[in-house]
């Protein structure tokens, strides 16, 4: 399916995920993200966002913890932090690109709704620092980890569109503050938000103004032409790091993250009046990658419930062949949970606004292994979103 779907053969790919899924007892999360990704990829929003859908929906309801399921070790695979961020982005995507900003923003705030958020603060913040051998995260590189700033950088985006002016400041200013956190060399930027957030602040009256005259050196964004419109450039590059097994040479053989092989570089967007980079605004392999180096290899699972396993112990004792069977699938069902993931998401989302005479445009999305051309109509102070997916 991956292969295909590498290849630009999505309808194969498809044919091929619905084969394997007729064949095998797949996790239907896994086969819904993975039927949404898929879809988002060949420009099929309103299918890719019925698919996602789907997916929230069964992400939730694995979050149920469920004592016959802990005791068997038939636990179903759990969505975790980055995947569940990423799932809402895309989706927001998807909908930004059928006109539709309204859901978009409410799909986008998802990433960091408070019952989200409080839930991953519980469940992931405190498991994360239990791996890390009593070795505590630098509470200034906590949000780069943990929080999306893509996530929020297109809820600013829909709310623009949708014309909520506060609400767009906020998750644009939130989105940037995230970038700052992030360690060095992290590809995390959004430069190009900065004169933005200046003369947003100034027109609104916002008290973080004072903040960012302070930290923001770029000039103030000139006043557009009557003429002109914004286009947003969203770009997915790469592929997504999987779990892998690594020799260590103390630790023995452990569960890691490996990167998978793609181009690495910024795309660059071009028109007849000039060109522009994109920036990196989300690296989710160098998230990944340095979790990884922490010692945190997933978060899509909760710790093993305790009376189950103290259940299952017991019963090694009282009921040897039982007990035994039990702990060795509990084992079993572990390891399958750490192999899998959510493999057709992008490596990285790139960013590039430009400020366009209305009208059409030709517009060349450049990436250091192919080039993508689109037509856009920009029409007079509007901002148009072309999202360029994966490949």
């Amino acid at each position: 399916m991956r292969v295909l779907a590498d290849v630009g053969r999505y309808d194969e790919a498809l044919k091929e995920l619905d084969a394997v899924t007729a064949r095998e007892a797949l996790d239907p999360l896994l086969v819904a993200a993975d039927r949404g990704g898929l879809l988002h990829r060949a420009g099929a929003w309103e299918a890719s966002s019925r698919a996602l859908v789907q997916a929230g929906e069964l992400a939730d309801e694995h979050e149920r913890v469920r004592l016959s399921e802990e005791f068997t070790g038939d636990i179903p695979w759990r969505m975790g932090a980055l995947e569940r961020q990423t799932l809402h982005t895309l989706n927001a995507l998807n909908y930004l690109q059928l006109g539709r900003p309204e859901e978009a923003a409410v799909e986008a705030r998802l990433t960091n709704a408070l019952n989200l958020q409080r839930h991953l603060e519980l469940r992931h913040h405190v498991t994360m620092e239990r791996h890390l051998n009593a070795i505590p995260i630098d509470d200034e590189l906590r949000p780069y980890l943990v929080q999306s700033a893509i996530g929020l950088y297109v809820s600013g985006l829909a709310h623009e569109l949708a014309g909520n002016e506060d609400s767009s400041f906020i998750d644009y200013l939130a989105a940037w503050r995230i970038t700052r956190s992030a360690p060095p060399g992290a590809p995390s930027r959004l430069t190009h938000l900065e004169p933005r957030l200046l003369a947003e602040a100034r027109r609104l009256g916002r008290p973080e103004l004072e903040e960012l005259e302070r930290l923001i050196l770029a000039p103030e964004s000139s006043a557009p032409a009557d003429d002109a419109g914004d286009l947003v450039v969203v770009v997915e590059a790469g592929k997504l790091p999987e779990r892998c097994v690594l020799q260590r040479w103390k630790e023995g053989r452990v569960w890691s993250v490996c990167p998978r092989p793609w181009p690495h570089g910024q795309a660059r967007i071009e028109v007849a009046s000039g060109s522009w980079d994109a920036e990196t605004v989300t690296s989710l392999e160098n998230l990944l990658l340095r979790r990884g180096a922490l010692g945190v290899s997933t978060d899509t699972t909760r710790q093993p419930n305790l009376w189950a396993r103290a259940g299952s112990v017991a019963l090694f004792v009282l009921v040897p062949p039982l007990g035994g069977y039990l702990l060795l699938r509990t084992a079993s069902e572990r390891a399958t949970q750490l192999e899998q993931g959510w493999l057709s998401l992008p490596s990285e989302f790139q960013v590039a606004r430009l400020s366009l005479p209305s009208g059409r445009h030709t517009v060349r999305i450049r990436r250091s292994d192919h080039q993508e051309t689109r037509e856009v109509d920009i029409a007079p102070g509007r901002t148009q979103v072309l999202v360029v997916p994966m490949r």
